[in-house]
């Protein structure tokens, strides 16, 4: 059990937040570009909490709105929405882009670490 109060949950992010909760995370952090109120961005948001509930324990799943967060999105070059971004101690391990299924997802992710 872990005393982190997002396990199996999604974690907002913010520019001031980013290198708390992403860079500075000691497990993998799986964080979303996404925008609002954009339906495609509303359709991913369910997935990531399917995905952060299935790895409360190996995988932390985190949420930032690009349009309110230019300096974390600028940083990593985001300019198609959703982007996610699979980060492990403060390294990019993969982009994903657009929505897929958590199955899919997770499959992506385990992929990422088994290379």
């Amino acid at each position: 059990m872990t005393d982190d109060p997002y396990a199996g949950a999604v974690m907002p992010v913010t520019d001031a937040s980013y290198v708390a909760r992403v860079i500075d995370s000691p497990v993998p952090v799986l964080l979303a570009f996404l925008k609002y109120p954009d339906s495609t961005s509303q359709a991913l948001r369910p997935i990531l909490t399917d995905v952060a509930q299935q790895r409360p324990e190996h995988l932390r799943v985190a949420i930032i709105d690009a349009a309110t967060n230019p300096q974390t999105t600028d940083r990593w070059g985001i300019t198609q929405i959703p982007t996610m971004v699979l980060f492990h101690r403060g390294v990019m391990q993969r982009v994903l882009l657009g929505v897929r299924p958590a199955a899919r997802l997770l499959d992506e992710i385990d992929e990422a670490f088994s290379r």
